[in-house]
């Protein structure tokens, strides 16, 4: 809302975080929407493409809201911040060439995948894991080469690690399911909570650069108030029997 209201200014960061939220709610609604008990007369095919094209969309730009908290750690080594945008790259990529590749159909009355190749879905779960651990090596050696009273030190240990683990660990519980091959509903039970998690995780990460310091805060009113870049919804109280 703060955008909408041009209260916060845009910048290039934010469009990862948008994406990334942006896609994982139509791919919510578009799952709900398939497996509803009210008749919807959809494209299998399509409605498929759609909801893991949107799921993989999160993924994608979950991993680029971390990786571009690891590219404002190092930002004195220019041969770091081309590796990470080649490691982008390449997780882009396997996202798009897992996608192609599924087909899905209508059997029994549901829609439902019947096709993935398993090269592309093992190299893009391998891949995302391999990312996710890149990134967390990558930013906690960068926190430990930073002078240890320094602000920026503080606020990435308190509230950048924990996300880039949370993020290692949802993929390590996909990649592990889909390994194990127990059926397919267990291959791809976890897909959403992970995208969920991965997601949540990631926004945490964009919403702690913009969230003013300890020092700040305590500026009084010399400081500037930084509006918030989500709505918080507040249910309307409702009075206990008691109080009545």
């Amino acid at each position: 809302m703060a955008l909408l209201r041009r209260q916060l200014p845009f910048r290039w960061p934010l469009l990862s975080y948008i994406a990334a939220r942006s896609s994982f709610l139509i791919a919510t609604v578009l799952l709900a929407t398939q497996f509803s008990p009210f008749h919807t007369s959809v494209d299998c095919q399509c409605m498929n493409f759609v909801i893991m094209f949107s799921t993989n969309i999160a993924i994608g730009c979950s991993a680029t809201n971390l990786m571009i908290r690891t590219w404002l750690i190092w930002k004195t080594s220019y041969l770091l911040r081309l590796s990470l945008v080649l490691l982008s790259l390449g997780h882009w990529t396997m996202l798009s060439l897992f996608v192609a590749t599924t087909r899905a159909s209508t059997q029994t009355g549901l829609c439902r995948i019947h096709f993935i190749n398993p090269a592309y879905a093992s190299a893009a779960l391998i891949y995302s894991m391999f990312y996710d651990l890149v990134l967390l090596v990558f930013t906690i050696v960068g926190l430990w080469r930073m002078p240890s009273s320094s602000t920026l030190w503080k606020t990435l240990l308190k509230q950048g690690v924990l996300y880039f683990v949370l993020n290692v660990v949802a993929t390590m519980i996909l990649l592990i399911l889909s390994r194990l091959n127990l059926n397919p509903i267990m291959n791809s039970i976890f897909a959403m909570p992970a995208a969920c998690v991965c997601t949540i995780a990631s926004n945490q990460v964009v919403l702690s650069l913009l969230r003013p310091s300890p020092n700040q805060e305590s500026d009084g009113a010399s400081s500037v108030k930084v509006p918030p870049l989500t709505t918080d919804l507040t249910a309307p109280w409702f009075p206990s029997m008691a109080e009545a």
